[in-house]
């Protein structure tokens, strides 16, 4: 993936941080801005990226990929768009006893994508 083009995206207040492969033209997005936007702690985020590895369906949408990151650049581990309802539907709203964050996490689950995808249109 040599050819990546990289953009922060502005979502539901949050700036998320996505990258396009210019050679396949798929849009990934980085697990740890997502987590960060939905206000989860880093066990949480911890959690997060082990189900993403662990998950048959999951671990074909990821990539270890060099993003830029308040420590410069980094690899770090993204998810591909297609994938990302996939991911965040397996978070169970009901559980989250915070309203804020449970209705944070709705949005993420309904509009994410397609506000990623028109980043890159």
């Amino acid at each position: 993936m040599n050819q990546l083009v990289v953009k922060e995206v502005s979502f539901n207040g949050d700036q998320l941080m996505a990258v396009q492969d210019q050679l396949s033209n798929k849009v990934y997005v980085g697990v740890k801005w997502i987590c960060d936007g939905l206000g989860l702690t880093e066990g949480q985020y911890q959690n997060q990226t082990r189900k993403l590895n662990d998950d048959i369906v999951l671990s074909k949408g990821i990539a270890k990929m060099q993003l830029p990151t308040p420590g410069g650049l980094q690899e770090v581990l993204c998810v591909e768009i297609d994938y990302l309802p996939i991911w965040l539907a397996k978070i169970n709203a009901n559980i989250i006893e915070d309203q804020d964050v449970q209705s944070k996490l709705i949005e993420y689950q309904l509009k994410a994508k397609d506000v990623l995808s028109k980043a890159f249109v």
